[in-house]
């Protein structure tokens, strides 16, 4: 029992992709915090010279802090899943006893096995499009299998977070692990779209894609986010396409176009939704669906201005150690991957406690 729980809290934490975009020479990104490892005094001298541990590191003071901070993160993520499934095995064991089920296995059967649908063959067909360039040439009928089996696995782990959810307000959980204190970049919103307010005490800068399926599904708890938050965040879109998305690049033009005329979320909705429909005639078709002049939209597309844009921002990302899809900045503070809701909300939690 122990390893299946394992398994699927494991298949539910995994939602970082593991993506790499190419490679952008970039400078050493300004920062407001040093490292932790900060040695007193002289670390090298030589006849006629001298050198301070400050002044030694300052060529690589970027990847030592992007290094700090995962450690930081990692450390307390272990801990947290280890006090989180410490927890969980408690609340199964419970429900188990007050079900009268034979054993925990029964248990999940009922609520996360029996629960969850097959995949359909839409759903198939969709994340078959989505993955086909990483399937070496495999046909749709040949990866149908392989993609079934993940589907459910997928549709199996939601399902349980779900249930975990549901347990943990009806016996009152509460985890009080303090967030630890990360180090933080100076990261540039630039003029680029948000929501919340501006001004707000908590700013969130988004790096992501239109083609990253994990981006598509972090908007539902960026809404979460401002519903928690109201007033207090202002949460800017950047982007980032992947070096292996051929359409990521002009869907971010079509979106900052339609942006042109106040339109740029109701265009960033519809794309994120239909990531696999980016061709030119499909945006198009947003395009005209959001509502713009198509004369001045299809003007816009062909401003080098645009392009020029999201390169940009490809850049100032990769100055501040992004290279997957999505990343966050909270304050300066990184948050990387489709994380859960409850680590933004320990990191905001944290910052507002400190005005």
């Amino acid at each position: 029992m122990f390893s299946l729980i394992t398994g699927l809290l494991l298949a539910c934490s995994n939602s970082t992709p593991n993506t790499t975009p190419d490679t952008i020479d970039s400078p050493v990104p300004t920062v407001n915090a040093s490292p932790s490892l900060d040695v007193p005094g002289t670390i090298a001298t030589w006849d006629g010279g001298e050198l301070s541990y400050t002044d030694g590191v300052k060529m690589a003071q970027g990847q030592l802090i992007q290094l700090e901070a995962e450690y930081l993160t990692s450390t307390y993520q272990a801990a947290m899943q280890s006090i989180e499934q410490t927890v969980l095995e408690q609340l199964l064991e419970l429900e188990t006893t007050a079900g009268k089920f034979a054993s925990q296995d029964d248990l999940l059967k009922q609520e996360v096995e029996d629960k969850v649908t097959e995949p359909t063959q839409s759903e198939i067909e969709l994340m078959y499009e989505q993955f086909k360039s990483r399937l070496q040439g495999m046909d749709l009928a040949s990866a149908s299998p392989l993609i079934r089996e993940q589907l459910l696995r997928q549709k199996q782990g939601e399902r349980f977070q779900v249930y975990i959810e549901e347990l943990k307000t009806k016996y009152n959980v509460k985890i009080t692990l303090p967030y630890p204190d990360l180090p933080r970049q100076e990261v540039s919103a630039d003029d680029d779209p948000f929501l919340g307010t501006d001004g707000a005490p908590i700013e969130i800068i988004q790096f992501a894609e239109f083609q990253c399926p994990y981006c598509g599904k972090v908007g539902d708890t960026m809404e979460k986010l401002l519903a928690e938050y109201p007033g207090k965040l202002k949460i800017v879109y950047r982007d980032f396409p992947l070096g292996f998305h051929d359409r990521a690049i002009p869907a971010a033009i079509a979106a900052n176009c339609a942006g042109e005329q106040d339109k740029y979320w109701d265009m960033h909705g519809i794309l994120m939704k239909n990531q696999t429909k980016l061709q030119d005639t499909d945006l198009a078709g947003f395009a005209k669906e959001v509502g713009v002049d198509m004369d001045k939209w299809s003007t816009c597309l062909k401003d080098p201005a645009q392009e020029a844009e999201v390169k940009k921002d490809m850049e100032d990302a990769s100055a501040v150690g992004v290279t997957g899809t999505p990343a966050f900045f909270i304050n300066g503070v990184l948050l990387s991957g489709a994380v859960p809701f409850d680590q933004f909300k320990s990191i905001i939690d944290k910052e507002l406690a400190a005005l």
